[in-house]
């Protein structure tokens, strides 16, 4: 992990926050995953998708799971499992309360970051996975201009999306081998 995103780094407040997690299974889980350092000292929860490989997540920095229907990765499979969990989305957030809500992605972090921000005034954060070299992905772009703090790992992404992406450094060492 670059030390850019070691603890406080993010500038988190001192009082103890609620913070949720919102990712989808497999890389972007990962990518969150060691960003969870800089939430250190505050509550933490993640919503990802019921896929097979997250039945029974634990992680000791995580207090609470919870894992959405998620019905396949076509396109109107996909659109039916998003409009089903915002549901949920809004249950879970009326019984969390959440501070801030954190994700690097994929599709699954669009509702909860618009009910977080409308409905329950929660700060987002977003960082751009790090295979995202010259062009955002379609989620960064639909949450670009809601995001509080946007963060890329690659400097390139700085010359298009100046006016609100930062660069703290990259999770991974690919992002600075440029061989």
């Amino acid at each position: 992990m670059a030390s850019e995103f070691e603890a406080g780094k993010l500038k988190l407040r001192s009082k103890k926050m609620k913070i949720g997690i919102v990712v989808s299974p497999g890389g972007h889980l990962a990518q969150a995953l060691e960003v969870l350092s800089a939430f250190e000292g505050h509550e933490i929860f993640l919503i990802s998708y019921k896929v097979p490989t997250l039945i029974g997540f634990q992680d000791a920095r995580i207090k609470k799971v919870y894992l959405l229907t998620f019905l396949g990765a076509k396109r109107v499979r996909l659109f039916i499992s998003l409009f089903i969990s915002l549901f949920s989305v809004y249950k879970i957030f009326f019984r969390e309360k959440p501070d801030a809500i954190f994700s690097t992605g994929s599709e699954i972090a669009i509702g909860p970051f618009y009910i977080g921000k409308f409905l329950f005034g929660s700060k987002l954060i977003y960082l751009e996975t790090a295979t995202r070299v010259v062009e955002l992905s379609l989620t960064a772009k639909i949450l670009y201009n809601i995001s509080d703090l946007f963060l890329v790992q690659w400097e390139t992404l700085l010359n298009k999306y100046r006016k609100r992406a930062q660069y703290r450094g990259c999770l991974y060492d690919i992002c600075n081998n440029r061989e």
